[in-house]
């Protein structure tokens, strides 16, 4: 009897043990992300036509690049098309006058899914220096989120900043990695990338350590090789 109750004892920890086992969480940062649920309605027939100069683009590791020459024969996915005057007026005052100091033509580059909302991604093409930008529809407004590439040359000295939107940790938010560099006459200086979470409860994305982030698959664009 005690040989049997001894064996049913060892069972029932075994069982224990296995249910309590915790398997490591998969490496999901290169799968496309899942198109999250929209709870924000968009208000007023301006915003939603703000909301229509943005084609819907699915995000799995996608890089964010300001490309100084968009050849049309090449695949740019931030091409975009141009805005509508309506859509310019209801930029942030900051970002229509940074526009107009860069004599830009502003494009709709394209919509992504958030938390509860859309992100919508704005490339200005300059004479010489471009930009892409990213906003959401907050209330009655068009909020500015966060810079998501630049490219600003003056006579020897071009400053770079590309992004890459993925889901580092699985959970099916996207977060960002950003990588910043200066090239000039004396050579080029790199900062190490960061990585950004959104933080739901103000909206605003923050800054993180916690994140493993793909260094080996990530690179700068690189106008001189990228686009030939």
């Amino acid at each position: 009897m005690t040989k049997y109750f001894s064996l049913l004892t060892l069972l029932c920890i075994s069982t224990l043990l296995t249910a309590q086992t915790v398997n490591p969480a998969p490496d999901r940062a290169a799968d496309p992300v899942q198109a999250y649920p929209i709870t924000n309605q968009i208000e007023g027939a301006a915003l939603q036509a703000f909301a229509e100069d943005f084609d819907l683009q699915n995000v799995g590791f996608f890089h964010v690049y300001a490309d100084p020459d968009v050849d049309p024969k090449k695949t740019y996915l931030l091409r975009g098309n141009p805005v509508s005057s309506t859509t310019k007026a209801l930029l942030p005052r900051k970002y229509q006058r940074i526009a107009e100091r860069m004599n830009a033509k502003v494009y709709g580059a394209g919509e992504i899914k958030g938390i509860n909302e859309s992100y919508y991604i704005v490339r200005m093409d300059g004479s010489s220096a471009d930009r892409i930008e990213m906003f959401a529809i907050r209330g009655d407004n068009v909020k500015h989120l966060k810079t998501l590439a630049y490219r600003e040359c003056t006579t020897g000295r071009c400053a770079q900043l590309d992004t890459y939107i993925t889901d580092l940790d699985g959970d099916t938010n996207l977060d960002l990695i950003q990588m910043k560099r200066v090239r000039s006459r004396n050579g080029e200086k790199t900062w190490k990338p960061r990585a950004y979470v959104m933080n739901e409860r103000n909206g605003k994305w923050k800054k993180t350590k916690a994140l493993d982030l793909p260094l080996d698959s990530m690179k700068f664009f690189d106008e001189r090789n990228d686009n030939k």
